[in-house]
């Protein structure tokens, strides 16, 4: 089908900033969920590098961006600002197409050298079950890649 947004692409991420309005499951699972998450994609097959972040206030995604550069981008050495976000994950396109796949679970994928994640791991492993219903939203969104 030809409408499916391209992963990692803005409409794509357009349409998972609504998906996590939408999601019973993600709704329920953060409900109490009042942070900033900055997603980051390396090297797509457009030659890019991504970056996605997502804020939510009680569960519901009230703002979300996305930018992308030229790969390798100087976005790959900004800072990360634990002020400003919860955490920042990090990893190439092929890691996170296995993680939307089902290839490799949450867990499997914060053990790979090739993801990155920064920010305070005791605060992001309490949201353990939001960052797992997250994924479930991904996942569940029609695409291609």
């Amino acid at each position: 089908m030809a409408d499916k947004p391209r992963y990692w692409t803005e409409p794509f991420v357009n349409e998972l900033a609504a998906a996590f309005n939408r999601s019973d499951r993600f709704q329920r699972a953060a409900k109490s969920f009042s942070e900033t998450l900055i997603l980051r994609c390396l090297d797509t097959p457009d030659g890019k590098d991504c970056t996605a972040t997502f804020t939510f206030e009680r569960g519901r995604c009230v703002r979300h961006t996305y930018a992308e550069a030229d790969a390798p981008s100087a976005m790959r050495r900004q800072p990360f600002d634990k002020g400003q976000a919860l955490a920042r994950s990090t990893a190439p396109y092929e890691l996170w197409v296995r993680l939307d796949r089902g290839e490799i679970n949450v867990a499997q994928a914060l053990v790979s050298p090739s993801y990155q994640v920064e920010g305070s791991k005791l605060k992001i492993m309490r949201h353990v079950g939001v960052l797992t219903a997250m994924n479930a939203v991904v996942a569940g969104i029609p695409k291609s890649y």
